[in-house]
């Protein structure tokens, strides 16, 4: 038992954190409100997170202003 208590002790630290990171990376409701038409218009068929954040930054002079506000720090 003794041996497998480093990676159980691994496991509980790094899942709970790659959780959270997925969650924050995902945006609020109202952050996912303010850019689901822009990921509609320029990103469709992009289904990662990550891969959808850097569609809408490479087509950030084309997105709505409430979008653009999400990008530039506003909630």
């Amino acid at each position: 038992m003794h041996r497998y208590l480093p990676a159980v002790m691994l496991s509980l630290v790094v899942f709970p954190t790659v959780a959270s990171a997925q969650q924050i990376h995902a945006g609020t409701p109202e952050q996912q409100r303010a850019c689901r038409p822009d990921v509609v218009r320029h990103c469709r068929g992009v289904q990662d997170d990550y891969a959808i954040e850097q569609c809408l930054r490479a087509n950030m002079p084309s997105l709505r202003p409430a979008c653009r506000h999400v990008f530039e720090g506003g909630r």
